[in-house]
């Protein structure tokens, strides 16, 4: 392997404006092609090995990143016509690991009963407005008397609504808990909660009362939110200006049914 091909290769990925991570990424498997040719020129046939290679050990999704990291590597090189094709993947049309109606329940009841009131209120509002985690530090005393805020997330502007049920919950929380101004769920140092202390938070409950672990990510209240909405109205437009999608097939993502609500149905078929 020539280093110094590598090295101004990595330059040339730098110039580009790549994140730091996809140079890295790019970087790692230029090396790894070109330390499976041992020094060696290459061609159509090296290049076909090392995709059967990474067929052998990889998942598609996987093979694909690596395929364009590879892809990537020989049009800068000057040999195009080594490219390769990614793998034709089958939209996924189930989801897995996703929190049902009956386990956030479950969960809302147990940090009801053990006294988790921070833990029972942060539920209710990731399931019951749809926000994604990072979204929490918009939740604040004065969102909630408004009834709705603005979110900046992934350069856009949208408004997350709280519905006035909720709303309501949420004040007599903060009468309880006197918290006058500001964001809702603190952290350390008077911040917004952390991704990593919701998740970590969320684990315990699931544990509590034996709910899988991986549906208890804050994401699966996205999910539920987009599900039930989806149920109860079938508006899938109005859903994705909710969740703030630019496309309405990212929105449709969302409402798939997971296999054991696939498998449930079958059942009843009676064949």
């Amino acid at each position: 392997m020539k280093q110094k091909e590598i090295e101004e290769y990595e330059h040339f990925l730098e110039e580009t404006g790549l994140s730091r991570n996809t140079v890295l990424l790019y970087t790692a498997r230029a090396k790894d092609f070109l330390c499976s040719c041992g020094g060696q020129m290459f061609g159509r046939k090296t290049v076909d090995h090392y995709v059967e290679r990474m067929r052998a050990v990889y998942r598609p999704r996987t093979i694909n990143i690596y395929i364009v990291s590879l892809n990537r590597y020989l049009r800068w090189a000057g040999c195009q016509e080594y490219m390769v094709r990614t793998e034709r993947i089958q939209p996924r049309r189930s989801l897995n690991n996703i929190l049902s109606m009956q386990e956030y329940h479950k969960m809302l009841d147990y940090a009801w009963k053990t006294g988790r009131k921070k833990y029972y209120m942060l539920m209710r509002v990731l399931a019951g407005t749809g926000i994604r985690v990072g979204e929490l530090q918009y939740i604040t005393v004065e969102a909630i008397k408004e009834g709705s805020t603005d979110v900046y997330n992934k350069g856009k502007v949208r408004e997350i609504i709280i519905s006035n049920e909720l709303s309501d919950m949420l004040l007599e929380y903060c009468r309880e808990e006197n918290i006058d101004t500001g964001v809702l769920f603190e952290g350390n140092k008077g911040k917004a909660i952390s991704r990593n202390a919701v998740w970590q938070m969320l684990t315990r409950l699931a544990g509590g009362v034996g709910v899988n672990k991986k549906k208890a990510c804050p994401h699966s209240f996205r999910h539920l939110f987009a599900k039930t909405y989806m149920e109860k109205y079938g508006n899938l437009a109005e859903l994705g200006d909710i969740l703030g999608h630019s496309s309405l097939e990212t929105t449709r993502i969302y409402t798939l049914s997971t296999v054991e609500e696939k498998r449930g149905r079958m059942d009843l078929l009676g064949l």
